[in-house]
């Protein structure tokens, strides 16, 4: 064999190897970031069950916001605030997050 090839052959080997001592440092490095992701995850599929759960029963739906209107107004009202201004930050995070 050509004592070039031989060289990058054993060059190749080197690479693979360091290749593989860097996945499993970056494996073990990101394992953190992995349990956050999961969690969002698992929030955006309840709250895809939670939206499907809702439009496939509008009417207890409808039921239970009017019963929320006429028993708390002012309750509804905080609610509705709230929803608005976590409107507003996400908003504003979204457009940093843009840049």
């Amino acid at each position: 064999m050509d004592q070039r090839l031989v060289e990058l052959y054993v060059q190749r080997g080197r690479l693979r190897e360091r290749i593989s001592v860097q996945r499993s440092q970056l494996t073990q490095e990101l394992a953190p970031l992995g349990a956050l992701v999961s969690v969002v995850y698992r929030a955006r599929a309840i709250w895809h069950q939670t939206q499907s759960w809702i439009f496939a029963h509008p009417a207890i739906t409808v039921t239970a916001l009017v019963a929320f209107v006429v028993w708390r107004p002012r309750a509804l009202f905080r609610v509705v605030g709230w929803g608005l201004s976590a409107w507003r930050n996400w908003d504003r995070v979204r457009a940093l997050l843009a840049r």
